[in-house]
């Protein structure tokens, strides 16, 4: 009998997390080149909501509008 003993690398992954909105407790298998590499979305298995779990390639922005300091109400009212 001719056996090779070749040690591959894992193609998946297992990550868990917990949701924000719901607290539901969720395991995922993944690619292990996405997870490290790639744009990520995990569906929530409580509230099946899809949640942002890895932005490696930077293609989401997310922006905060609930900050009103940013907005500076003079220079708005000067152009009025």
């Amino acid at each position: 009998d001719a056996t090779v003993g070749l040690k591959l690398p894992r193609r998946s992954l297992l990550v868990q997390f917990t949701c924000n909105a719901c607290g539901d407790r969720t395991r995922r298998f993944v690619n292990r080149v996405a997870y490290e590499r790639g744009t990520m979305f995990l569906q929530c298995a409580g509230c099946q909501q899809y949640h942002k779990f890895v932005d490696n390639l930077g293609l989401v922005v997310e922006y905060d509008f609930r900050k009103e300091e940013d907005i500076d109400t003079d220079k708005i009212d000067e152009h009025f």
